[in-house]
């Protein structure tokens, strides 16, 4: 008897995290790997981070707690905001969750329906079509120019009766490009002509190089909307494995996600929870050590790249990959 379903048939697994298996099965034979496979920080989470989950683990603070998301933490991400000049009620507005890609996975069943056509931004992350496949939706690659930059007439054109959604990266991954203000008003403005919602991963919000700015979908829709924004600790605090993040939106967003997240995984890590407290809270000098350091081997990597012949490579604005 065949047990898998016909949703799992259009699941593929990640390619990404495959090669990461085989890597790590090499690592146990004894085998030195440069991992080129997955985004994650080889820098230790910062200390005081690692002490507040052990002190909290110590306390006993080991049980369920509220699927939105401890209060302190839910404070804390509001406030962080708050200092960007952007009001969001943290009662209302984030859900805490076990990662990033989770809050981008909820927000995908929050949102779309089965028919519905989402627009990615190409090139982009693998795992957007996949969590667009298994909510039902049809993944659309809008292509952007040099240096990742928007086409008008070319968002436009992606547009169908259909849409849904827009998905963006901003630092991206895979090339490093950043999105400058005028780029996120063209797709909101698009999105209130054409009615569809915006799903903005800023997971690399602190990885930006040569003084460029980025800037968060809520500067340009504070009132959230029509946006979702999706962020966790991953990458600027080298948590990786914690698996923290959230998702900031309007109220009915929030709560949809809320009532999955009820079905599912039920909370966050509750240490795990107080440990991002810390994250937000505490010392931030990592973030900076740890971006210089992203920006002197992004010199090395474009360099090395542009002395090659017949290969041509931008200069990442941010994030942590090169794309030649």
């Amino acid at each position: 008897m065949d047990w898998t379903s016909l949703h799992m048939q259009r699941i593929p697994a990640s390619g990404t995290l495959r090669m990461f298996d085989i890597a790590a099965k090499l690592e146990a034979q004894g085998r030195k790997v440069y991992h080129f496979e997955v985004g994650q920080p080889d820098f230790p989470t910062p200390q005081n981070i690692v002490n507040a989950a052990i002190e909290a683990l110590k306390q006993g603070f080991t049980r369920y707690v509220p699927a939105r998301g401890i209060p302190p933490l839910l404070e804390a991400i509001a406030d962080r905001y708050r200092k960007k000049g952007i009001e969001i009620d943290p009662a209302t507005n984030v859900i805490v969750t076990p990662g990033a890609k989770m809050a981008l996975f909820m927000g995908a069943l929050a949102v779309i329906d089965i028919g519905d056509d989402v627009m990615m931004l190409s090139p982009s992350w693998p795992s957007y079509r996949v969590m667009i496949r298994n909510a039902g939706g049809s993944p659309i690659d809008v292509p952007t120019g040099p240096d990742f930059t928007l086409d008008e007439e070319v968002l436009k054109q992606s547009v169908t009766s259909d849409t849904r959604c827009i998905i963006i990266n901003s630092p991206n991954n895979p090339s490093g490009g950043v999105l400058t203000k005028d780029d996120l008003k063209l797709i909101y403005d698009l999105a209130c002509d054409y009615d569809f919602v915006i799903f903005s991963d800023e997971i690399y919000e602190t990885l930006v190089y040569d003084g460029f700015k980025q800037t968060s979908m809520l500067e340009v829709d504070p009132e959230m909307e029509r946006t979702l924004v999706i962020n966790g600790f991953s990458k600027a605090y080298a948590m990786t494995g914690w698996r923290l993040g959230y998702a900031i939106g309007n109220e009915e967003t929030v709560d949809n996600m809320v009532r999955i997240q009820q079905n599912t995984t039920s909370c966050a890590t509750s240490f795990v929870q107080v440990a991002g407290v810390e994250a937000l809270t505490g010392d931030q000098s990592s973030i900076e050590r740890m971006r210089r350091e992203y920006e002197r081997r992004r010199n090395i990597m474009r360099n090395m790249f542009c002395s090659m012949d017949d290969v041509s490579c931008s200069t990442p604005k941010g994030a942590f990959y090169v794309f030649p």
